[in-house]
C-alpha cells in the first residue's frame, strides 16, 4: 500500500505552542488532528524532507509536511504512539538529521532551522 504524507501551505494551517517534558514545542491544528513539529528545514531540503515523511507514513498514523516560501517542517499527529518516543529520543533534530544525512551527501553545509 502506497502512503503518502500531506502536504500543505504553512499559511492553511494554525499553530501554536506547547510544553512537553520540560521544553517548548510547536504545534498544529489541521482538519481536526492535532501535529507536533519535528523540524523544520532549508526550503532547499524539501525532496529529501518528503523523502522521509513518506517513510515515516508508511510507520505512523499522520505524517504532515508544511511548506512556505523559505522553509518546510516536517508534522506528526500527537494522536501516534510513536511521537513519544521520537521526541524522547535524545533530540528530535538529532534523530532527523541522523536519518537526512544518511540521504544527502556528506559536503552539504544546510543546518536545520530551529525555532
Amino acid at each position: 500500500m502506497l502512503v503518502s504524507p500531506l502536504v500543505i501551505n504553512e499559511e492553511q494551517i494554525f499553530t501554536f505552542n506547547f510544553w512537553f517534558n520540560g521544553s517548548i514545542r510547536c504545534g498544529m491544528y489541521h482538519q481536526g488532528e492535532l501535529y507536533c513539529r519535528l523540524e523544520s528545514f532549508a526550503l532547499q531540503k524539501r525532496p529529501q524532507v518528503y523523502q522521509l515523511a513518506c517513510k515515516l507514513a508508511r510507520q505512523t498514523t499522520a505524517i504532515v509536511l508544511s511548506s512556505s516560501a523559505t522553509t518546510c517542517s516536517l508534522w506528526i499527529s500527537l494522536r501516534d504512539s510513536s511521537v513519544n518516543r521520537i521526541l524522547l529520543t535524545a533530540d528530535a533534530s538529532s534523530l532527523l538529521d541522523a536519518i537526512l544525512q544518511i540521504q544527502t551527501d556528506a559536503s552539504s553545509s544546510d543546518r536545520p532551522i530551529h525555532e
